[in-house]
């Protein structure tokens, strides 16, 4: 994609545990264009975060990248160091992380936390804390200059994620990284995060690349979707395709995993079997093939490639030797 602001190509990272280098992300490439969702989804410990902490570059001091390139804006960031790095975080690119009750700093009041990074960029004095309040505001938090004097224990769960999104939005970046920003919070607050989202995507542009192992929350924000196992991307396509006629065995567990509402009676949830495999002892052949129910004897032995499926990759690309026809029921 000529157009992609982000591009990933063939992401490799290992953490060192035990005196090895475990490969944590395997071979992982995708695209995202201005204004496009892309989901990243599979069960914890897929490799969806330290994928993300990858292109961030950041990753913990265990990790490091061994492949591959990730271009920002027509920057090779792997190529750049640490000070240039810095650069580009904020105005190129955000991340908004995981849990807003441990991210924000409980001493601090949120409008310096704001205020924070765009200090950090140069933004300074008068133009800083108008920016934070304004940013504060954007993502429809009331009242944003009594709510910046605020500590974040004095803000609900929902508001705090809020304080996050502002914080990653407010140098107004071309791409932002959501890491499951919604798992600690309820249902009416996460799809309300869900719809801020959308809606700065839509009007800003921002390309979006959403980390989740909840489909639900992928059928509602994401155009494409990655689907990772054991560290690499196991299946690719357009979220609508993908959820009508998944490619790959695991996919259709994850999708046959979720609660449908059928009234009193109700069939007893499917389960996938098994436990995702431990990083530190792949199996042999396709790490999914002990837990496969279409697995054959050539899924022991060799990994499969990500291919296309259909006609130059029109049902989506997927890494499995047994193609969707010759699945048994």
């Amino acid at each position: 994609m000529s157009d992609a602001v982000l591009e990933v190509r063939h992401l490799q990272t290992v953490v060192r545990s035990g005196g090895r280098d475990l490969p944590v992300v395997r071979d992982v490439s995708f695209d995202v264009r201005a204004g496009e969702a892309v989901a990243l989804v599979g069960e914890s410990g897929s490799g969806k975060t330290l994928t993300a902490l990858s292109v961030m570059g950041l990753l913990p001091d265990a990790a490091r990248m061994t492949g591959g390139t990730v271009r920002l804006g027509g920057h090779d960031v792997g190529a750049l160091d640490e000070r240039q790095r810095r650069r580009l975080r904020g105005p190129e690119i955000a991340m908004i992380y995981q849990d807003p009750m441990t991210s924000l700093n409980p001493l601090m009041r949120v409008g310096p936390q704001v205020v924070e990074g765009l200090e950090a960029h140069g933004v300074t004095g008068a133009e800083a804390k108008a920016r934070a309040i304004e940013a504060l505001g954007e993502v429809g938090l009331p009242r944003p200059e009594r709510l910046a004097r605020s500590y974040p224990h004095q803000l609900s769960g929902g508001q705090r994620q809020r304080v996050m999104i502002a914080m990653a939005v407010a140098l107004r970046p071309k791409v932002l990284i959501a890491d499951e920003p919604t798992t600690a919070l309820d249902v009416t607050i996460q799809q309300q995060v869900l719809s801020l989202a959308d809606e700065m995507r839509r009007s800003t542009g921002l390309a979006l690349v959403w980390i989740t192992h909840d489909l639900g929350v992928v059928a509602r924000v994401a155009e494409r979707v990655l689907v990772m196992y054991a560290g690499r991307v196991v299946e690719s396509g357009e979220s609508r395709a993908l959820f009508r006629e998944p490619q790959h065995p695991y996919t259709a567990g994850l999708l046959g995993s979720i609660p449908r509402v059928l009234g009193a009676e109700r069939p007893e949830l499917p389960q996938i079997g098994g436990a995702p495999p431990d990083i530190a002892a792949l199996p042999t052949g396709c790490p999914f093939h002990p837990r496969c129910p279409q697995r054959v004897d050539q899924c022991q032995v060799d990994d499969p490639r990500l291919e296309p499926r259909g006609d130059d990759g029109a049902n989506g690309w997927a890494a499995c030797w047994v193609p969707r026809d010759r699945w048994v029921s």
